[in-house]
């Protein structure tokens, strides 16, 4: 008979008006030892709209559903109480001043229903990404089969020459990453799972920006329960998790950041034999170092429904979504302050069991408002990849980016794509220099495998501007050298080559290392100090 177990879980759920309002809900669980069939499942909403205020708790025993009062205070969010409630509650129950939420009989129904929902066979998986997040909490030996253990340590040495182009402008520092990993899992139906984070970058300059990327002390990465087996046709995970689709060029948990990237979300997972959909509501963890606590922003927000679909084409996967993503205060290219709605809709198809051929495409349209400015973008991309049966396992391959620019910036519409929040390291260049925004890029590249354990890669990149009178944005989107203001003479920014390896020194214990160089092209040399770009690293993660 299995222990007592008990958890919490809390997520604010942002809507589209997200900013105008908060929905907080707490669920808790607990399984008692002497009646190990019985659940309670309590479930506490809060949400704040002026001075409204309703809360509810919910009970579940036995397979039956009551409706009790919340018998204890919870102070897991700001010294609030669910159990608290204000003389302004409106459609109260005439208990406590507490509202019946709209939401909350369904919820429970749902939580019920897919924990009685046996698991589907596995499908095909997509094949396993460098910057993938590690495998799961092991089980140490001694532990009880319910509680799983584990965490990871890396530390990674970067070192950048002519940062900004300028000569003589160097960094060199270390990023050290430790996780702890706890997971509960009473039945094989229902998880909680923590993973704590503390990142530190000992020696990095002063005044870098975005330092919320290097470092943060320890704080709590992941903080979830999921209701569902791991192929149930239907599983709900609440909390603060990560999200990572497709190839993770619009959506990704960004593992190669020394903090990375994590969302406090609602996601229902549904699947068939050969198709899934997810369908979530989120808001992304914003990693502040001077914060105890991090926490998401109100008003950002992401909303999605993100597709899998197999072998509609034999040996592929199609994947369409729809991205809808929120932000409270923006300002346009005419600098007015508003709010802003992008809409994100796309079709990737991609395929590896293809004999010795492999392919991955996609097209993306964005569309929406940006405080009063007509959103109108678009990009695509795609690759193919040729592996050879000889010595090493050579693999070919040959790909071509496009991120629309901003044709105007003066004529009130935004032509420029966003990623929203990829995992964009790998794919334009390792030096991080280039986005996917105004972009054109070609990349060739090789992979080989001298020994089972070592891989080798190497790439050679070529950029070009879509728009020479929009500037050229790095990997995290931001503004990295801007034209003049009548516009560039020249598209071409340059080239840049990576030499990168990965190996697997036991089970637990990984190196990594690799060196890129950008040689400025005229676009550099006009408009930054064009000299060139060097970014060389050496990693080491020991699981644990």
């Amino acid at each position: 008979m299995k222990t007592p177990v008990e958890g919490l879980a809390k997520v604010d759920l942002l809507g589209s008006g997200g900013y105008h309002g908060v929905n907080q809900i707490a669920v808790g669980f607990w399984i008692p030892q002497s009646h190990s069939d019985e659940l309670a499942v309590m479930v506490w909403s809060r949400q704040v709209l002026g001075s409204w205020t309703f809360c509810k708790m919910l009970e579940w025993r036995n397979w039956q559903t009551h409706w009790t009062q919340n018998p204890a205070p919870f102070t897991g969010h700001e010294g609030s109480s669910p159990s608290s409630s204000t003389s302004g509650a409106a459609e109260g129950d005439g208990r406590d001043g507490c509202a019946n939420p709209w939401f909350a009989k369904p919820l429970v129904a749902l939580l019920i229903g897919v924990a009685t929902i046996p698991a589907l066979p596995a499908p095909a998986q997509e094949p396993a990404r460098p910057d993938a997040d590690p495998p799961e909490a092991a089980n140490p030996a001694g532990k009880p089969d319910w509680l799983s253990l584990g965490g990871e340590f890396r530390v990674r040495y970067e070192n950048r020459q002519n940062l900004g182009y300028r000569e003589g402008s160097d960094d060199g520092y270390l990023l050290v990453r430790t996780r702890l990993d706890i997971g509960i899992e009473p039945t094989d139906w229902l998880k909680f799972g923590f993973q704590g984070q503390d990142a530190r970058a000992p020696a990095i300059r002063e005044g870098v920006g975005n330092i919320g990327a290097f470092r943060d002390g320890f704080d709590i990465r992941q903080a979830y329960v999921r209701i569902g087996r791991s192929q149930s046709p239907v599983a709900v995970t609440v909390g603060r998790q990560l999200l990572a689709y497709g190839d993770q060029r619009l959506v990704g948990a960004l593992d190669w950041a020394n903090t990375s990237r994590a969302f406090d979300a609602v996601k229902l997972e549904l699947r068939a034999s050969s198709a899934k959909v997810d369908v979530f509501s989120a808001s992304v963890v914003q990693n502040d170092p001077f914060r105890r606590i991090n926490q998401s922003a109100e008003g950002n927000n992401l909303h999605g429904v993100y597709g899998a679909i197999e072998d509609v084409i034999p040996g592929s996967t199609l994947e369409p979504y729809v991205l809808w993503q929120t932000t409270p205060v923006v300002v346009d290219e005419l600098n007015v302050r508003g709010d802003m709605d992008r809409y994100t809709a796309g079709l990737r198809v991609w395929g590896s069991d293809l004999g010795p051929w492999d392919y991955n495409v996609a097209l993306v349209g964005q569309r929406g408002d940006l405080a009063g400015a007509s959103i109108e973008a678009w990009a695509y991309y795609a690759e193919l990849g040729y592996s050879i049966d000889a010595n090493l396992d050579p693999r070919l391959y040959v790909d071509y980016n496009f991120g629309s620019g901003d044709d105007d910036p003066s004529d009130g519409v935004v032509g420029g794509f966003v990623d929203i929040y990829p995992t964009a390291h790998r794919w334009y260049g390792y030096n991080d220099l280039v986005g996917w925004r105004n972009l054109k890029n070609i990349r060739l590249g090789a992979e080989v495998k001298p020994h089972r354990k070592l891989g080798l890669q190497f790439d050679f990149h070529s950029y070009w501007l879509v728009s020479k009178r929009d500037a050229l944005y790095n990997v995290g989107g931001r503004l990295a050298v801007a034209p003049p203001p009548e516009g560039a003479t020249e598209a071409k920014v340059g080239d840049e080559l990576n030499a990168t390896f990965s190996a697997a020194v036991t089970e637990a214990i990984g190196l990594s290392g690799g060196i890129g160089y950008m040689f400025p092209g005229p676009y550099l040399k006009a408009n930054s100090p064009g000299h060139g770009n060097t970014f060389s690293y050496l990693a080491i993660a020991i699981k644990f």
